[in-house]
């Protein structure tokens, strides 16, 4: 993996971050101490890569600030999003219980952010040493794989509507609230990826949208003028 720019080597200041995530705070001080001096901090700006689908997978991944997205791209070009990890999440931990050790994906900063990047074989290491810890990952794991599969029923068993009323709605800072205001967290065509959409299917239910009265769209900034009927928006 090409090291991207901006990268910063850097010891106990990452104590307080790696203590606070639930898959290093079983390990004791001298254990976090260790982890903490081998992994480092890397800045990364807007659309820069971490790495690339293929490449070797040695480490994994903590988001201290800002979002990255994890991508493929298709034959023709096209980029696929699975996912978008933001600040407080980890990614690619998984990689390192396995034989063939590659990143399945691509990552890249969706504005500007920071990333700290963890060694895989140290953390092994201090894992064999720490059930708690071993237990930790696990949770981890079960969580990720219990979103997914939500996923894979929201994009089988729910038609277009239902897929970004949903979306939407989970970007909404208070679900209880009566109207409210959303920035959406990337472009729309990627948006539209991740729903398993067309971009202009996104467009049209949008303008659909605002047709009834739900939402008015400026720019990436959306204003909800009815919680009620986006949540029932396909239903």
């Amino acid at each position: 993996m090409t090291t991207p720019r901006g990268s910063i080597t850097i010891g106990n200041p990452l104590l307080a971050c790696l203590g606070a995530h639930h898959l290093f705070s079983s390990f004791d001080a001298a254990g976090l101490e260790r982890l903490a001096q081998s992994s480092r901090l890397v800045a990364l700006e807007n659309e820069e890569s971490l790495f690339h689908q293929g490449s070797e997978a040695h480490s994994f991944y903590l988001v201290k600030s800002g979002s990255i997205k994890l991508f493929r791209v298709s034959p023709d070009g096209l980029a696929k999003v699975i996912e978008v990890v933001r600040q407080g999440d980890a990614f690619a931990e998984a990689l390192m219980f396995l034989e063939q050790k590659v990143y399945p994906l691509n990552a890249e900063a969706m504005g500007q952010a920071e990333v700290i990047v963890i060694p895989s074989q140290i953390y092994k290491e201090l894992l064999l040493s720490s059930p708690e810890s071993a237990l930790g990952v696990m949770g981890n794991m079960a969580m990720k794989l219990h979103r997914r599969i939500n996923e894979i029923e929201t994009l089988t068993l729910q038609n277009t509507r239902h897929r970004l009323s949903n979306y939407l709605f989970g970007l909404l800072p208070d679900p209880a609230a009566e109207f409210a205001d959303i920035v959406l967290p990337m472009a729309k065509q990627l948006i539209a990826s991740q729903l398993a959409m067309q971009p202009e299917t996104l467009s049209r239910l949008i303008k659909e949208m605002k047709i009834e009265g739900i939402i008015s769209v400026k720019g990436s900034r959306i204003q909800v003028h009815d919680v009620t009927l986006l949540r029932t928006f396909g239903h």
